[in-house]
């Protein structure tokens, strides 16, 4: 069975893994159709300030067919990059409108579709079986994190989203034809938890977790993930960016809390799956022509040469931070639009 760390036992990995529980947040990941999940619709979050749409997106008001006033309309996917912010519009998708309403005017829109959690294939899901039928003009897709960390954390098949291991526990329980009556046992807490944790730990065995084949099964997901995006773009209705997003391992001066933000074996695994994403990049990008209607951007070293403090963790930024990340998306939406980034005169 494959383990974690020689001085790591099983019971401080199931610690670990009981302290991670608690983030299994209904309110942020609520069951949604095809894409595993979004925001709960209608939730506030109070700790955070965080509201949700009405199909659980952080949008002050959820997108609807698009409108004669609605002259330029940006669709942002991501994961919860896109959804810090104390509001919308302190969001990086908020704040991306706010730059291209200075440009385009007042119809300008960016709609929020960031997910807590979402990996790329659940971001592809959402493209095609909600978004292109709702006219946007240029669709990004901020990602490329959750792909490389959390099949460290969660369910360690590349490419799933991260609590798939605790659904199908949960379903196997529930549905099980096997239990008629008084043969199936009862549900407590923490019984819960021992079921999923140990699904956890069989996984973990069955991928070899953390082996260097399990590492590049990570890699290679991702490339077939972006390819397949790239053989649906044409399909699509609207050109599409995929961005690989920026991370503080590529910072090279960490300044304040940046420093402290993963442990060093951790820090190690995300350098070396950045690096081949980077590489999977490059290779993507040499096959697409100029005016294809998929291409890929590595923005992961968009803040390597910066010395302040802009990651409150390994890929979340702080306002200033989102401001940058928001200023270089306007500058992939005046590429794609092939206009001027700079307020209209």
């Amino acid at each position: 069975m494959a383990q974690g760390p020689a001085d790591e036992s099983e019971h401080a990995r199931r610690q670990k893994f009981l302290k991670n529980f608690r983030s299994f947040d209904a309110n942020i990941r609520f069951p949604a159709p095809y894409v595993q999940f979004a925001g709960k619709p209608q939730a506030s979050m109070a700790e955070t300030g965080w509201r949700y749409d009405a199909l659980g997106y952080r949008n002050d008001v959820h997108v609807q067919p698009r409108s004669a006033g609605e002259s330029l309309r940006i669709f942002v996917v991501g994961d919860s990059t896109l959804v810090d912010g104390q509001t919308f519009a302190d969001t990086v998708p908020g704040r991306l409108e706010s730059g291209l309403k200075q440009v385009h005017g007042p119809g300008s829109r960016v709609h929020n579709f960031g997910v807590t959690s979402a990996c790329l294939n659940q971001m592809i899901a959402l493209v095609t079986t909600r978004l292109m039928d709702l006219e946007p003009d240029a669709i990004l897709i901020v990602g490329g994190s959750t792909d490389i960390f959390q099949p460290w954390s969660f369910d360690p098949r590349a490419g799933y989203p991260y609590n798939h291991f605790a659904t199908e526990c949960l379903y196997d329980f529930v549905f099980d034809p096997r239990k008629e009556g008084g043969d199936a046992p009862e549900l407590s807490y923490e019984r819960l938890q021992e079921m999923i944790f140990g699904r956890l730990e069989n996984l973990r065995a069955l991928t070899h977790w953390q082996s260097d084949i399990w590492e590049w099964e990570v890699v290679r997901q991702f490339e077939l993930g972006l390819k397949r995006l790239a053989r649906l773009a044409p399909g699509i209705g609207a050109p599409i960016r995929f961005v690989l997003q920026p991370s503080v391992v590529r910072k090279v001066e960490r300044a304040g809390d940046e420093a402290g933000a993963a442990s060093g074996e951790f820090l190690a695994y995300l350098d070396r799956q950045y690096g081949r994403f980077e590489g999977v990049l490059d290779r993507l990008g040499s096959e697409f022509a100029a005016d294809a209607p998929f291409a890929v951007r590595d923005l992961s070293r968009l803040f390597a040469e910066d010395a302040h403090p802009l990651f409150t963790d390994i890929v979340h930024l702080n306002g200033e931070g989102r401001q940058r990340m928001a200023d270089r998306l306007q500058q992939e939406v005046a590429d794609i639009l092939g206009t001027s980034v700079g307020p209209a005169a």
